[in-house]
């Protein structure tokens, strides 16, 4: 029996830790560093020296304002460094069966559900507007069993579509794999969702597969990791600015993080057009 696990693309939770940064570097400029070392000047003072400003102890308090930014941006950290180190699987296959995690919602749990209940996998693309996301069709010989109301999927009659988008695998090689390869011919779902009504084709071959599925997949995680690093850059280049630090040597690492972010965004994304 093939053996597969599924979590999501780590992407959006690499963009979410970077987004955390910027909250918990205030949180500490306001709050935490001015009560740990008394000789310590804000940067956020010396932002506002250095714009023509007044300093925020004019307007009014500052400590709330900083512990809801640590608050919340260690929160933020907390949870993507989790997510990162130790990913929520989306779906697993092994030899007992089926195991779902998605389709309860975050936190609800995983269930599994045997290979002799499951009577056909099968990739799909749902379109909704003018929007298209793959997805995997699944039958069951006793729907009773799975949730109503999932959460990232739907039910149309009898079949479960379960949305795909930013898994790391693909609709077809979950399919493949959920099936152990035992159909001869490979069919698909087109699934049309309008405001009113849905229509179901059934279409040979996988409806979700471009030129090269895999490179796609590879090229869109090596733009995803640009995009983070271009962000980073900048973010650690405000901060310098913010420090007023003596030299400009210093933003030598920020422009070099920037600059090797920048090919790897341009380059993934033109990759992932091509291939996609």
């Amino acid at each position: 029996m093939n053996i597969l696990s599924v979590v999501r693309s780590p992407g959006r939770t690499w963009l979410v830790a970077i987004l955390s940064v910027p909250f918990v570097i205030l949180g500490l400029d306001l709050l935490l560093l001015p009560r740990l070392f008394p000789q310590y000047v804000r940067r956020l003072d010396l932002l506002a020296d250095n714009m023509g400003l007044n300093r925020i102890t004019a307007t009014g308090p500052e400590e709330p304002w900083g512990l809801i930014f640590l608050l919340a941006g260690s929160g933020m950290l907390l949870w993507a460094l989790k997510d990162l180190v130790f990913p929520r699987e989306m779906l697993g296959v092994d030899d007992a069966g089926v195991s779902f995690a998605s389709l309860l919602g975050p936190g609800g749990g995983r269930f599994q559900v045997p290979h002799d209940e499951i009577v056909e996998a099968a990739p799909a693309v749902l379109v909704e507007g003018g929007d298209r996301s793959p997805a995997v069709a699944l039958r069951f010989t006793d729907p009773s069993r799975l949730p109503s109301d999932p959460w990232g999927a739907m039910w149309i009659d009898r079949t479960l579509f379960i949305r795909t988008s930013g898994w790391t695998a693909t609709p077809g090689r979950i399919a493949a794999v959920v099936n152990d390869d035992r159909d001869e011919e490979s069919i698909g779902y087109l699934v049309e969702i309008e405001s009113d009504q849905v229509e179901v084709t059934e279409v040979t071959g996988d409806p979700t597969r471009g030129d090269n599925p895999e490179q796609a997949y590879v090229a869109r995680s090596r733009a995803w990791v640009g995009g983070v690093l271009v962000l980073a850059a900048l973010l650690l280049a405000t901060f310098l600015w913010i420090a007023g630090t003596g030299t400009k040597a210093y933003y030598l690492l920020p422009a070099a993080l920037g600059a090797a972010g920048g090919v790897l965004f341009i380059n993934g994304y033109r990759d992932y057009l091509e291939s996609a």
